[in-house]
């Protein structure tokens, strides 16, 4: 019995360390390093709104969808340009 209980405090102890080795690996100094980075990110998320970025994401999209149509509006004008270009350059 108590060299099972040996056995699983060792266990627990190298994944403990396991743990931590990649918690470092990750810029992390240790579990409550770890623990106070969550809390800090809850705080901040919980700063911002659902609606908000909702708002910001649509906002994002209609920018998108009128430069896409600005960009298809200066291509045909770079096209249009171009076929003139070739038009006055043709000899009469």
């Amino acid at each position: 019995m108590a060299s099972d209980v040996q056995r699983k405090a060792d266990e627990l102890l190298r994944y403990y360390s396991e743990l931590v080795r990649r918690l470092s690996y990750a810029g992390v100094r240790d579990l409550p390093d770890l623990l106070a980075l969550y809390d800090r990110l809850c705080r901040a998320l919980a700063a911002v709104s659902v609606q908000e970025i909702a708002w910001a994401a649509e906002l994002t999209q209609s920018l998108i969808d009128t430069l896409v149509t600005m960009n298809s509006s200066v291509e045909d004008l770079r096209g249009l340009k171009a076929a003139l270009e070739r038009s006055a350059n043709l000899p009469t």
